[in-house]
């Protein structure tokens, strides 16, 4: 299972950055010819803005699924750091479920929202395009996030496996 757990995340972890970096270059390169049309042919695209917009927060909530498979999230964990062994080995467990809690609910927000703008069928203006679908891009990368976490909770790896270049507290290089 553990086994399973460990592949499962770093597949997922490598499609959320694949994401991620589609996106940026994509954003770029929209916002690059927005600026040659602007500028060049005074022509500018009125849906460029509303569109990179969407697809940074595609980018992010899809690239953060690999940064809590990878743990490099940012932590307030004072207290877990100041305890050690199996104290602290219990507030990391415990603060992750506090995370898990808190991804839950807004995912479960983030899908009744989802839902209630599938069903009233709005379009943004500049695009024409259903406004749920940004909003699902928010819900299926928390998702992500929320899977990654629980596949991180029951199957731990040492943290740098996957960050070489990072040295563990403690350890003599």
């Amino acid at each position: 299972m553990r086994q399973f757990l460990l592949g499962f995340g770093r597949t997922i972890s490598g499609i959320g950055l694949g994401v991620a970096g589609a996106c940026l270059i994509i954003v770029t390169a929209i916002n690059g010819a927005n600026v040659v049309a602007r500028y060049v042919f005074s022509q500018p695209f009125s849906w460029a803005e509303e569109a990179m917009v969407y697809i940074m927060i595609a980018g992010v909530f899809w690239g953060a699924a690999a940064v809590a498979w990878r743990q490099v999230d940012i932590h307030i964990d004072a207290f877990v750091n100041l305890a050690s062994g199996r104290l602290r080995a219990a507030l990391h467990t415990f603060a992750t479920l506090i995370s898990i809690v808190i991804l839950c609910t807004l995912f479960w927000m983030s899908l009744r929202v989802t839902s209630q703008l599938y069903s009233f069928g709005q379009r943004n203006d500049a695009l024409g395009m259903p406004v749920w679908i940004a909003h699902v891009t928010f819900a299926s990368g928390l998702l992500l996030i929320i899977l990654m976490t629980v596949a991180r909770l029951f199957a731990p790896e040492d943290p740098d496996a996957q960050n070489p270049g990072k040295q563990a507290p403690g350890k003599d290089g």
